[in-house]
């Protein structure tokens, strides 16, 4: 009688050893206690190097998405503390537009009201209830509980002309502060509450989101005021660098919660 191929090779002395030596490893493993406690230490240490190695390869990711949480939890925080009435202060800070608190040193803030503003125009600006008479002069930077709004262009005794952001010849000094890069902002469509960030490298990788604030060599304003965000990045080859359009924070038609910097002297 002629054994089947696979059973000729099941039967072979070789295979036959190795089939044995197994069920007596396993037997061996599971009913002496000494090496079946060696075995579990071994199984332990195994994991634990594992879990070391995982740990340390996932913790990049793990820090950035922290990183991301503390930063929608400041955002909100900020955004609470703008609109909280405080009896405690003479006027209130707008924490809201500040992005790295820094900002807050040397600088004194106004609070002021829009008396009236432009609208559909390559020349916005508005008219604020804050003059020569309350320190105001011309090139002071004006921000909202939200964020930067506009520059101080001319003053009266008791009134100021502010040049809104979204103003054809205002620009501003713009710093990313995930990549530590600065760019221009300009403002060359009729298109409210959105800026055009330029300047920026095509090595810089920017993504949807990130923050935008002033600039460190602002000559206007101080780092770490908040602008916007980026809405979308378009890359120009032929100039070396990317075009990123960015979502204000302040909204030029819901101006509210006005601060004329002051620096202090």
């Amino acid at each position: 009688m002629t054994l089947p191929a696979w059973l000729r090779i099941l039967t072979h002395p070789v295979i036959l050893w190795v089939l044995a030596q197994g069920v007596a490893l396993y037997f061996f493993f599971s009913f002496t206690p000494v090496p079946q406690k060696a075995f579990q230490r071994w199984l332990l240490s195994v994991q634990s190097v594992v879990h070391d190695v995982g740990a340390k390869l996932t913790a990049p990711w793990r820090a950035l998405r922290r990183v991301r949480e503390l930063e929608a939890f400041t955002a909100e925080l900020q955004a609470r503390l703008s609109t909280r009435p405080d009896t405690t202060l003479a006027s209130p800070l707008p924490l809201g537009s500040i992005g790295d608190f820094s900002a807050l040193h040397g600088y004194k803030f106004l609070p002021a009201e829009v008396i009236y503003q432009s609208f559909l125009s390559r020349e916005n600006y508005a008219l604020l209830n804050k003059g020569a008479r309350d320190g105001v002069y011309p090139g002071l930077g004006v921000v909202s509980t939200k964020g930067v709004v506009g520059i101080i262009a001319e003053t009266t005794a008791t009134y100021s002309v502010m040049y809104a952001i979204f103003h054809k010849d205002v620009h501003l000094a713009a710093f990313l502060p995930r990549e530590g890069v600065i760019g221009i902002t300009t403002w060359s469509t009729p298109t409210l509450n959105r800026l055009l960030l330029e300047y920026i490298p095509l090595y810089v990788q920017v993504e949807p989101g990130e923050e935008v604030w002033t600039a460190p060599n602002s000559q206007i304003f101080p780092p770490g005021l908040r602008i916007g965000r980026v809405r979308a990045i378009r890359s120009d080859y032929t100039r070396g660098f990317h075009a990123i359009d960015v979502d204000t924070y302040a909204e030029w038609g819901r101006l509210s919660g006005m601060f004329i910097l002051i620096p202090s002297r």
